[in-house]
C-alpha cells in the first residue's frame, strides 16, 4: 500500500487548537466531517544491533491499540518539503511480538538479509493519543490525524505534537487546501522527520552539524526546464527544513545561516525560471519570497558577529586582547537573536505558506496551462541566463574602476544572485566550467570579511572603550589591506574565460 501525506508539527497540544479553531474553519469552507475517533497507541520500534532498518531509511514497529496488535514496515520513499510518498505494509499480530516472516518477500529491498526475529532489539517507543478525522473536500477524502504524546528511550524522551494529512482517495490538491486552512489558525511548520527518525535521534543523540549544499545542482544535458526547476525547489526546501529542524532541536545558531541561504536559493530559483515558467501561481510565490526574505535580512549582521567572535576568524587573536569590545559584540549577538526569536519565524504562517505553495507548484506544474518552453532542455535557456548575469557583473564592477567598501556592499546582492544562478546551471558545463567560479567565490568570502570589519568599526565607535583609538586604527588598516586583496582577486576573476 502506498501513502501520500503532508505532515505538520506544532509546539503546543495540537488537538486542543485543532478542535477549537480548525474544525469551525473547515465547516465554514464546506469541508465535511465524516467521522472522528480517538485511540491510545503504544508503539515499539525494532531494529538489528547494526541498525539495518535505519541505514535503509526504513521503519519497523509493533503497535498496540486496546489489546489489538499490528506490525508495520515503512520503506524508504520520497519526501518533498513535507509531502511524503512511501510504501507501507501492515500485518495483524496475535501478540505484541514482531514476526518478519509474516511480510511478503517482495516488500524487502534488494540484497536484504535480515529475516530472523531473534536479531531484533527494541530501540525506542512512541506513546501517544491519536485523534483521527476523516473529511471530504473537493470530491476527495482525507484523513487528518493528530498525534500528541512522547517518544521514549531508556534515557530520554521528547514531545510528539503532529498533524498528518493523508490522502485516502481523490486528488493531491485537496491536501494543500486543508493544509492552508490549518496554517491560517494554528502555529505549525512542515516537517520531513518521521516518528521513527525522531526516536532514532533521541536514541543516538543529534549533532548540530551543517549539511553542505553540493557544488552544483545535479543536472544533465537532457534535463528539461521544468525538471531542473523542480530539482532546485526540492533541494532548497530540503536544505531549509533540515537546518530548521536542527535549530529547533539543538538551538545551534549556525543553522540559521543555512536557513537564510535556503530561502535565498529558493528565491533565486523562482526568479531564474520565472521568465519561462510564467504562471500566476509562480508569480505569487515570487512576491511572497521577496517579502519573506526581508524577515531574514538580520542574519547578515548575526553572521558578521559570529565571524568576529569565532576562533577561526582572522581577527580573533587581536580582538581577544580587548575584553571590552568582545563583551560588546557578544551582547549584540545575544540581543539580535532574542529580538528576532528565530524559533517563532519557523512557525510563522508565511513561512509555512511559502513551503506549501512551492510543493504544490512542483506537484501541479501550473505553467503547462499558460507557458511554452518548459519541456525544452534547460541547456537551451542556460547560456542566455548565465550571459545576462555576467553582463550585469561586468557593468556593476568595471575592471578599470577601483572599488572601495561601499562599492562592494552595493554589488553584494547582485553578485550572490549571479553565483546562485551558476550553482543552479553550472552542472550543464562540467568540462568547461573549470576554475571560473573560484575567484568569484573568494570575492564573496572577502565581502563577508568586509561586512564583519565594517560592523566592527561601527561597534568600536559605539562602545565606550579605553583603547578606542588603537582599535579604530587597527580596523582601518585591516579594511585597507582587505580591499587591496579583493581588488587583486577581482582583477583575476574578470580575466577568466566564461564556461558556457
Amino acid at each position: 500500500m502506498s501513502e501520500i501525506e503532508l505532515k505538520f508539527v506544532s509546539h503546543h497540544d495540537a488537538h486542543q487548537a485543532f478542535s477549537s479553531q480548525v474544525l469551525p474553519l473547515f465547516e465554514k469552507h464546506n469541508v465535511a466531517l465524516i467521522s472522528h475517533h480517538e485511540m491510545r497507541l503504544e508503539n515499539d520500534y525494532y531494529d538489528t544491533p547494526q541498525h539495518d532498518f535505519q541505514q535503509h531509511k526504513m521503519g519497523f514497529r509493533v503497535r498496540g491499540n486496546n489489546g489489538e496488535y499490528e506490525q508495520t514496515l515503512k520503506t524508504n520513499g520520497k519526501v518533498s518539503g513535507g509531502l511524503h510518498q512511501r510504501a507501507e505494509y501492515n500485518v495483524p499480530l496475535e501478540q505484541p511480538t514482531p514476526n518478519l516472516a509474516l511480510f511478503d518477500s517482495k516488500v524487502w529491498p534488494d540484497g536484504w538479509t535480515v529475516k530472523d526475529n531473534d536479531v531484533l532489539e527494541r530501540q525506542f517507543s512512541t506513546h501517544f493519543t491519536r485523534h483521527a478525522y476523516v473529511v471530504e473536500v473537493q470530491n476527495s477524502r482525507v484523513e487528518v490525524v493528530l498525534d500528541c504524546g512522547q517518544a521514549i528511550t531508556n534515557k530520554a524522551n521528547s514531545a510528539i505534537n503532529e498533524i498528518e494529512l493523508e490522502l485516502q482517495e481523490g486528488e493531491i490538491d485537496s491536501l494543500f487546501v486543508l493544509a492552508q486552512l490549518i496554517n491560517q489558525v494554528m502555529d505549525v511548520r512542515l516537517s520531513d522527520v518521521s516518528k521513527a527518525a525522531q526516536g532514532y535521534q533521541l536514541l543516538h543523540g543529534l549533532t548540530a552539524k551543517i549539511r553542505p549544499l553540493p557544488d552544483f545542482l545535479a543536472l544533465s544535458t537532457e534535463t528539461t526546464t521544468e525538471e531542473a526547476f523542480s530539482r532546485a525547489i526540492q533541494l532548497a526546501l530540503a536544505h531549509w527544513q533540515h537546518h530548521e529542524h536542527l535549530f529547533i532541536e539543538t538551538g545551534s545558531i549556525k543553522m540559521l545561516s543555512e536557513v537564510a541561504k535556503s530561502i535565498r536559493l529558493l528565491l533565486q530559483s523562482v526568479s531564474l525560471y520565472l521568465p519561462v515558467l510564467q504562471c500566476p501561481e509562480l508569480l505569487a510565490l515570487h512576491r511572497k519570497l521577496i517579502a519573506y526574505a526581508q524577515q531574514w535580512a538580520w542574519q547578515d549582521d548575526l553572521q558578521s558577529l559570529r565571524y568576529l567572535l569565532s576562533k577561526k576568524s582572522l581577527f580573533y587573536k587581536t580582538l581577544t586582547k580587548h575584553a571590552g569590545i568582545v563583551s560588546y559584540l557578544q551582547g549584540r549577538k545575544a540581543g539580535l537573536v532574542h529580538a528576532h526569536d528565530p524559533a517563532s519565524l519557523f512557525f510563522d504562517a508565511m513561512a509555512t505558506e511559502i513551503k506549501l505553495n512551492a510543493i504544490d507548484i512542483i506537484s501541479k506544474q501550473p505553467w503547462r496551462d499558460s507557458a511554452t518552453g518548459y519541456q525544452l532542455p534547460v541547456l537551451e535557456h542556460a547560456k542566455g541566463w548565465l550571459s545576462q548575469g555576467w553582463q550585469t557583473v561586468q557593468q556593476s564592477m568595471p575592471v578599470n574602476k577601483p572599488m572601495g567598501p561601499s562599492n562592494y556592499s552595493a554589488v553584494e546582492v547582485m553578485l550572490r544572485q549571479t553565483l546562485w544562478s551558476g550553482f543552479l546551471l553550472g552542472d550543464l558545463f562540467v568540462e568547461e566550467r573549470g576554475n571560473f567560479r573560484a575567484p568569484w567565490l573568494d570575492l564573496l568570502t572577502g565581502i563577508d570579511e568586509l561586512n564583519a570589519l565594517l560592523m566592527l568599526r561601527q561597534a568600536v565607535q559605539e562602545a565606550e572603550l579605553e583603547n578606542q583609538a588603537e582599535l579604530s586604527k587597527w580596523t582601518s588598516d585591516k579594511l585597507t589591506t582587505l580591499i587591496k586583496v579583493m581588488e587583486r582577486t577581482r582583477s583575476v576573476a574578470m580575466q577568466k574565460d566564461i564556461y558556457w
